[in-house]
């Protein structure tokens, strides 16, 4: 009898002692998640690139976009694809020669120091 009793007890027990250890972690457990886990996984993926140029005020692209004149800072999310491949920097600037640089994700800036491009002459036939 008293090992039904226990038993019984223990049946009682269990599904009682779930609920609070639920109820104490969707409450305090949810906040120390958000604060430790969810704010640093939130981090992880976004990035920050900059772009600068000497001579400044060049066409930056980046992955054949426009993103802005020299010097652009610009804020980014990164995926699987971008960590794979990385990023194509195309810099360029009327009177100079354009430069393409592949970079990968973990660049944090990028410099360029753009080469005029010369003069031709130009002779005619006579």
């Amino acid at each position: 009898m008293r090992k039904l009793i226990r038993c019984e007890m223990f049946a009682l027990r269990t599904p009682i002692i779930a609920l609070l250890l639920l109820v104490v972690f969707a409450t305090g457990g949810c906040t120390w998640w958000d604060n430790n886990v969810v704010k640093k996984v939130k981090n992880v993926t976004s990035r920050r690139l900059t772009v600068s140029t000497d001579p400044p005020g060049a066409d930056v692209f980046v992955n054949d976009v426009f993103q802005g004149k020299s010097p652009v800072t610009l804020n980014y999310k990164y995926g699987i694809k971008d960590m794979w491949n990385g990023f194509v920097i195309v810099v360029q600037k009327e009177g100079y020669l354009p430069v393409r640089r592949e970079a990968s994700y973990k660049t944090e800036s990028a410099f360029f120091r753009l080469i005029k491009k010369r003069g031709r002459a130009v002779r005619e036939n006579r």
